[in-house]
């Protein structure tokens, strides 16, 4: 008999949002609730036997009880066993909202950084939690479940739930190194404070990963976000389960020899952004009365949650005028320049142009960023 769980982590609710303009920062702390309330509805679906918060379920240690309120009522709303593991963004203590009377029976939530064990029908769990917002121990060390063997031709899989870091070079926000996780003898590690999802390891007899958090909060966020279902038995196998929350994208879009950047721009979007939130870099070369930045903003508004548009543009330049210069600058495109002459093909004149003007950034110690469009 095989048990299902799903493993999540770093809602981070309740964050400020402090780059956003206040009214669309209120919007997506509200839709930071809607993507928990996502969760429970696919941990529904796909009939878990628990969920499994690994850590930062909240951003802060100190959470408002109308928050705290909303996020219990989500949870009361299944009878799926849900267990929490608090973070260092959300560490327990006495003035933590895990420590009120607010929360349903089904949810269990790990109050102390010593492991502590829960006997389930299916399936034995342990866990800890952050107690402050550092953690320099591990909880895994000299830490070991034994032998997992079949009890009466009954095989109960042993999962562990924490928060913390793979073997950091400091140990600050819970280390937790591969020599332990092979020595802890569990079936799978569920891991929560890296935010980028990882692909599943194995290490000894014992699976583990990270699973991500379900949806970005900035720029340095981007890609699917989502959570894993685990299914352990007589092995582990995982799906990674994508969620509707909002995307990150950080756009360069090159501007050389165009006429219209607000279309250029608008032509870069993905397909269906209006939820999404984008960093867009204009680079390349263009006159400076051809862009408006307040004119793009609005061009695009209606077709993006947010944008923050950053102008890097340069003075169109005639880069084959420095031939003529006594230089290393000028001998460099000068030989280009008769390679240039000697092509026949419109192909390779484009890649000439581009290698001289890689070259040409390199010598005046300039970011290139010509392949965007070619």
């Amino acid at each position: 008999m095989s048990i299902k769980i799903l493993h999540t982590a770093d809602l981070h609710i309740d964050s400020p949002f402090a780059f956003l303009p206040e009214e669309k920062a209120i919007f997506r702390r509200r839709r930071q609730l809607g993507i928990l309330e996502e969760i429970v509805t696919l941990a529904e679906h796909h009939r878990v036997d628990a969920l499994l918060i690994c850590g930062d379920l909240f951003d802060s240690p100190n959470i408002s009880f109308d928050v705290t309120s909303s996020v219990s009522d989500i949870l009361s709303s299944t009878a799926i066993p849900v267990f929490i593991a608090p973070g260092n963004h959300d560490y327990f203590h006495l003035g933590s909202p895990y420590n009120l009377n607010v929360w349903p029976e089904n949810v269990h939530i790990f109050k102390s950084s010593a492991i502590e064990r829960i006997e389930l029908p299916q399936m034995t769990l342990y866990g800890a939690g952050f107690t402050s917002p550092n953690l320099f121990r591990s909880t895994l060390s000299n830490f070991s479940l034994g032998n997992n063997s079949d009890t009466g031709g009954f095989y109960k899989p042993s999962v562990i739930m924490l928060h913390g870091e793979l073997n950091p070079r400091e140990p600050i926000y819970h280390p937790v190194y591969t020599n332990d996780i092979a020595a802890c003898g569990a079936d799978y590690l569920a891991l929560g404070h890296i935010h980028s999802r990882t692909e599943p390891q194995k290490v000894g007899n014992t699976v583990f990963a990270f699973s991500g958090c379900p949806e970005g909060r900035g720029f340095d966020e981007t890609g699917s976000k989502g959570m894993y279902l685990v299914e352990l038995g007589r092995g582990v196998n995982m799906t990674f389960l994508p969620l509707s929350g909002a995307k990150y994208y950080d756009l360069t879009v090159n501007l050389t020899g165009n006429d219209s950047p607000a279309k250029e721009i608008i032509n870069a979007l993905p397909s269906q952004s209006q939820e999404d939130l984008f960093r867009i870099t204009l680079s390349g070369e263009i006159e400076p009365n051809l862009i408006s930045i307040e004119e793009i903003s609005k061009s695009i508004s209606p077709l993006v949650f947010y944008a923050e548009i950053i102008n890097r543009t340069k003075l169109p330049r005639d880069i084959w005028s420095y031939c003529s210069e006594d230089t290393l600058r000028g001998t460099f495109l000068s030989l280009l320049r008769e390679k240039m002459d000697e092509s026949a093909s419109n192909e390779d004149r484009e890649i000439i142009d581009l290698a001289a003007r890689y070259g040409l950034d390199a010598l005046e110690g300039e970011e290139a960023d010509y392949l965007d469009n070619f």
